[in-house]
């Protein structure tokens, strides 16, 4: 059973004076959290008991005052009985809010991840992450119009519903293939659901972890990515006559070989950003990923191969780069993956693999893996910090396993 703890004081804010005095202020602390509020009272500090943290009894409008300050003694007394009768956790800001009339406004989960939104737009945070979990409260609007609802408490908000959303989420067809969502899909709109409701918990909107004992679904699945012959034969493919598909080509494998994600591959790296390492007798790419919640600011160092400086110095001409600083040809990810749809056509690619901007990046994981390049320096050059993650998008240990298998027969007939 939960039992809240909590201290109340009341004091005078020093630090400003009006002519009637100092401002009277109350401290709630609940469980080493603090919430701190003005009353619309004023004292002088001759008048104040230090003893009691109540107006002395003879001052100017005394009653009035410590009538007040009884009162909301009152409303925090009876607030943390009930919680604690109830088996239920208190925070200090759902007490203030008792007391200024405030919890009257409940928050709503709809209202919650709305105001999310905004906090990523305010922020001019992850524009990416922030559209998605657009998304993700869509799904939530979808689901409470399923069940009849415009909207839902957020303290309605238990580990029930977070079970019926997950299974609404796998039934529903969504698209023009009218397809369900993949686990993995699921498990994505569930740890956005997370995002919004850790908001309310951060923000002392509600006290309990909502996401307490729920597990979310995930398959752990290996990313699709291109062989070697694939790889080549898309590179080489002349396209002179089609300038279009030419570009898109040249940024697919500019990723490939420096493995920079599409979003950042457009607004992120620059020319600027391109530095001569006269030691090491190599260019160096030096950025600041956009996808980075882990080690926010941190910067990576990408080593240029010759053919990606070779992309680079054949854009190096055009308006976009000279005006704008930008390495690669501006597009759409929408535009990019339609032509890259055309491209897997010319360069007769596995048709299980969906050609996609994001799977250069997996092949540069994938072909790094092959020429045995140890899995932590792949991830140091993806910007991974996990080996956990890089280790997803490499496939087909055949033949890494095959050739080991050569060089240790070798070895022991040696």
């Amino acid at each position: 059973m939960k039992i809240n703890t909590c201290s109340v004081k009341f004091y005078l804010e020093l630090s400003k004076i009006r002519h009637d005095g100092h401002a009277i202020y109350c401290r709630i602390i609940v469980d080493r959290k603090k919430v701190e509020f003005k009353l619309p009272f004023y004292c002088y500090l001759k008048d104040w008991d230090h003893v009691t943290s109540l107006p002395k009894s003879k001052s100017p409008d005394a009653q009035i005052k410590i009538g007040e300050i009884a009162r909301i003694q009152s409303i925090v007394n009876n607030a943390l009985n009930d919680a604690n009768r109830s088996g239920k956790s208190i925070s200090s800001r759902e007490i203030k809010e008792y007391i200024t009339g405030e919890r009257v406004k409940h928050y709503s989960l709809i209202y919650l991840g709305d105001v999310v939104v905004k906090n990523y737009e305010k922020n001019k945070h992850a524009p990416i992450h922030r559209q998605k979990i657009k998304n993700t409260m869509e799904y939530v609007r979808h689901y409470l119009e399923k069940e009849r609802k415009l909207d839902l408490p957020i303290e309605s908000v238990n580990l029930q519903f977070l079970k019926n959303f997950e299974a609404f989420l796998k039934v529903v067809r969504v698209g023009r293939y009218n397809k369900n969502l993949s686990i993995n899909t699921v498990g994505k709109h569930m740890s956005r659901l997370r995002t919004v409701c850790k908001y309310a918990t951060d923000s002392d909107i509600i006290s309990k972890n909502i996401f307490r004992g729920y597990i979310i679904p995930q398959v752990r699945v290996r990313r699709k990515s291109l062989n070697l012959e694939e790889f080549q034969r898309l590179r080489d493919l002349d396209l002179t006559l089609f300038p279009e598909k030419e570009r898109v080509r040249d940024a697919f494998i500019f990723c490939c070989f420096t493995g920079v994600r599409f979003a950042d591959s457009q607004e992120v790296i620059k020319r600027s950003s391109i530095r001569y390492d006269k030691t090491l007798n190599t260019h160096f790419l030096t950025f600041v990923q956009g996808k980075n919640k882990h080690n926010v600011g941190l910067q990576i160092q990408v080593p240029m191969l010759p053919q990606a400086m070779a992309i680079v110095e054949k854009y190096g001409q055009y308006d976009f780069s000279e005006i704008e600083d930008r390495i690669l040809p501006p597009s759409t990810n929408q535009h990019t993956n339609r032509v890259l749809k055309l491209l897997a056509l010319d360069a007769q690619l596995d048709s299980d693999k969906l050609l996609t901007f994001h799977l250069s990046r997996h092949t540069c994981a994938q072909l790094q893996y092959e020429a045995e390049i140890l899995e932590r320096t792949t991830g140091a050059w993806l910007g991974q910090f996990s080996n956990s993650i890089t280790s997803v998008y490499q496939n087909e240990y055949e033949k890494t396993l095959a050739k080991a298998a050569i060089k240790f027969e070798a070895y022991l007939n040696s």
